[in-house]
């Protein structure tokens, strides 16, 4: 007899916790893929089995199916949109975006006062 313990033992202590997230999940859950090669993915859970999950990519219109030895992270939500480039974005990047902008244009500002004075 074998548990569903000793079934995961075959993965990656890594790819253990991944899993772990995708069997929580729900079909149509929104969900932020971070691959351990490659740019970060959004998309809708479709499904899982013991080796890998699939979701659709929001982005790209198409169903990826992802190992979960080749996911670094797995979370649920996803970033903003990004209006310019049509992609979703993980709002980290953007909220530092913001910051380094409102920080150059403060420092413009700083430096325009004092060399009026």
């Amino acid at each position: 007899m074998t548990t569903g313990a000793q079934q995961v033992s075959g993965l990656s202590r890594q790819a253990a916790g991944i899993k772990r997230i995708a069997d929580t999940l729900s079909p149509g859950s929104r969900i932020s893929v971070i691959p351990i090669h490659g740019a970060e993915r959004y998309g809708a859970f479709v499904s899982n089995d013991p080796e890998s999950f699939t979701f659709h990519d929001v982005d790209d219109k198409t169903d990826v199916t992802l190992k979960y030895s080749e996911v670094r992270k797995l979370k649920q939500g996803y970033g903003g949109y990004n209006s310019i480039s049509g992609k979703h974005t993980d709002r980290k990047h953007g909220v530092i975006a913001v910051v380094v902008v409102l920080g150059i244009i403060g420092g413009l500002l700083i430096a325009v006062t004092q060399a009026k004075n």
